[in-house]
Parts: structure tokens; sequence; C-alpha cells
């Protein structure tokens, strides 16, 4: 809906107010197509360089299946380093708790 103006001065004043905002919309854009053709250099000057900046790693594969198992495997890995140090101190407590129980009984 558009706006209704009672006099010219209205009118004028609405059409300073829009072109105002035209002008700072056109300056952004402007920023923003800088910004998007310094990427773009950026990004054709590492298509060379991409494999020494990125890391050998399959998450970053093209392939689904091999990202997948890559996550699967860090995750399985993680598993092992946090479970390992808790299932040796359960046995140390278990094996304490088993001797301690041995020296109690009586030997006939």
């Amino acid at each position: 809906m558009s706006p209704q103006f009672q006099n010219m001065n209205d009118l004028v004043n609405y059409l300073d107010f829009v072109e105002s905002r035209v002008e700072g919309l056109e300056g952004q854009v402007e920023t923003l197509k800088m910004k998007n053709e310094t990427l773009d250099n950026y990004i054709k000057n590492l298509s060379g360089d991409a494999g020494k900046i990125l890391p050998k790693t399959g998450l970053i594969s093209p392939g689904f299946i091999q990202r997948a198992f890559t996550v699967w495997s860090h995750y399985f890995v993680a598993q092992l380093i946090i479970s390992v140090p808790i299932v040796c101190i359960y046995l140390i407590i278990v094996i304490v708790m088993v001797q301690q129980g041995i020296s109690n009984i009586p030997i006939p």
C-alpha cells in the first residue's frame, strides 16, 4: 500500500527519504561486491594450494560414505580414550575389593 500525500512537501520529504535509503543500499551493494571479488580471488589462489593447507582427512571428502565412516571412527576413538581409564579404575577397585574379601575369609 503506497503512502498518501496531503501536499507537495510530504511527497518531496518522502522522495528524499527514499533517495537516501537507495544511496545507502547502493553503498552496501558496492561493499558486498568488493568483498565478493576479494573472496573469489582468494579462492582462485587457494585452489592450487588447497592440498597443502587443508588436512588429509575424510571429513572433507566429496563421498558421503567416506565422510560417514570417518565421523564414526572419530567417535569410536573418542569413546576408547574416555572409557579405557574408567575401565582401569573400575578393575583396580574390583581387585582391591576381592583381595580385601579374600583376606577376611577365615582359614579352617
